[in-house]
């Protein structure tokens, strides 16, 4: 194997949330302690550290969110607020001896594969530097948030804020409030809102499958009694069933099955929204499914409320003091919150991945962003992402260990073999994601009538998913994946892939 004078890290990591952190910690467990992890924020958390809007929380169960090695004990509710679940993956980071190993306040911008050292050389913006055998991307789907590109935002004498941007310091009493947006963050914001603003407009171009929350409380004696660890598992268990069955209505298409996710909706939505233009524009016009279901027992209750009004338009502007539908129509308001989510096809951001032959991955996903297993990307030899194309599941952890397993696995037999590089053999990797779109055509994120962030531009190819069961995933991560990767040394590296 080569050698090089610098040191050189085994794995650099950019990315401190929930992905970097439980990869960061298998790698660890399973002896790989010579990583590093660059992360652009101050502390760990991602996602969770980033908002701080009012009710954030997760709206997938804490007992199937949070990671199967390390549950957690210290929730209050089986929808745990973002606050519990930072706190908790700071315990994560900590626990597994990752936090030491963390460079804060530091943002990774280029990042060239070196085809003579196989090795990967990162840079950020501050010029620092790092070299390192293998690199994991961390950042998340769910970056880069999505600011209307309007006209007025400059000059709107209001407050205007995107809900990832939330700070303490606002206040709704007694203000009138416009909320944008139909989905999971808007669902949290809206019923706070709604509770303080002396007028809160609701814009609404689609909306959601809101499904009833079984929402549990945890007490102390829950929490410290012997048995909660077992009944975390029981609940885990329960939930992953839940989603498995919903994810093969979805993949394929099943009709009769998604019928019965609508039936569980229209008993809650004709129990709590009562008034006709309310049910208009709340009524989703696609079926279960094509768009992420929610979950809220308090959303549609916000809606009714005598001082909201729900506009099923959308936003043309910001004119003054008002908030310009796109009829034309102004309605004057003091804070604008946009809960208009995020642009999943720019992941990336501003960071350069450069790989064998100086192929720019940004070039590479133009069209569609592209994976396999949604953990690594042909032509990008020791490149694996967390989470990336086609990755992602209802249960994001489980996908997180999966992948997680399947670059030890990939690590470890380029070890075996005493290889430098790895990397997709490009007809197995075709082959791949020919399967995984073939997959996602048949699926109801296709079928359903929808346009969802699930596809590029809306209504292009499904790139954000998984299109079939958790369980699958698991599977054919482990019966197929490494079957498709290649294994050279560096001396061998101008030579084509064998």
């Amino acid at each position: 194997m080569s050698k090089t004078a610098e040191t050189m890290l085994d794995v650099l990591i950019i990315g401190a949330g929930l992905g970097g952190l439980g990869a960061a910690a298998k790698l660890i467990e399973g002896g790989c302690g010579n990583i590093a992890v660059v992360e652009a924020a101050e502390e760990v958390g991602g996602v969770w550290r980033q908002h701080r809007y009012p009710n954030v929380a997760c709206d997938t169960p804490i007992d199937l969110y949070a990671y199967s090695f390390f549950p957690g004990n210290k929730w209050s509710t089986n929808f745990a607020p973002g606050d519990e679940i930072h706190a908790y993956l700071k315990e994560l980071s900590d626990r597994y001896d990752v936090t030491p190993r963390i460079t804060f306040n530091t943002r990774v911008v280029e990042s060239v594969w070196d085809e003579e050292e196989a090795c990967w050389h990162a840079q950020s913006e501050d010029g620092r530097r790092w070299s390192a055998r293998y690199l994991i991307w961390s950042g998340g789907l769910f970056s880069q948030p999505t600011i209307p590109r309007i006209e007025g935002l400059e000059s709107f004498e209001g407050e205007s804020i995107h809900t990832s941007f939330w700070n303490d310091d606002i206040d709704l009493d007694g203000k009138r409030v416009a909320v944008v947006g139909g989905g999971a963050t808007s669902i949290q914001v809206v019923p706070f809102a709604a509770e303080r603003a002396e007028k809160l407009y609701v814009f609404v171009r689609t909306p959601s499958y809101v499904m009833p929350r079984p929402d549990i409380s945890f007490s102390d004696e829950d929490r410290n009694s012997p048995q909660f660890a077992e009944q975390q598992q029981a609940r885990r268990k329960e939930w992953f069933d839940r989603f498995e069955l919903i994810a093969r209505s979805r993949f394929p298409m099943n009709g009769e099955a998604i019928a019965e996710q609508e039936a569980v909706w229209q008993e809650l939505f004709d129990k709590q929204v009562k008034d006709e233009h309310n049910r208009e524009v709340l009524t989703p016009n696609y079926r279960f499914g094509c768009k992420r279901p929610l979950f809220s027992t308090d959303y549609y209750p916000a809606i009714e409320r005598e001082n909201v009004e729900l506009i099923g338009r959308g936003v043309a502007g910001l004119s003054g003091d008002s908030i310009v539908d796109v009829e034309g129509e102004a309605y004057p308001v003091d804070t604008v919150i946009w809960a208009t989510g995020f642009a999943p096809t720019d992941m990336m951001g501003n960071l350069a991945i450069r790989g064998r032959n100086g192929r720019l991955l940004s070039n590479e996903w133009q069209e569609v962003p592209h994976a396999y297993f949604g953990t690594m990307v042909e032509g990008f030899p020791n490149f694996f992402l967390i989470c990336g194309p086609n990755g992602g599941g209802a249960s994001v952890t489980d996908m997180v260990e999966a992948q997680t397993g399947f670059i030890l696995d990939a690590m470890a037999e380029a070890g075996a073999r005493d290889c430098d590089i790895v990397d997709v053999e490009k007809a197995a990797y075709e082959r791949f994601n020919a399967d995984i779109q073939a997959r996602a055509d048949a699926s109801v994120m296709v079928r359903g009538n929808c346009v969802s962030y699930y596809r590029v531009g809306g209504s292009g190819k499904v790139f954000t998913h998984w299109p079939d069961t958790i369980e699958a995933f698991r599977n054919r991560v482990r019966d197929e994946a490494l079957s498709g990767l290649t294994y050279r040394e560096a001396a061998e590296a101008g030579r084509a892939p064998a």
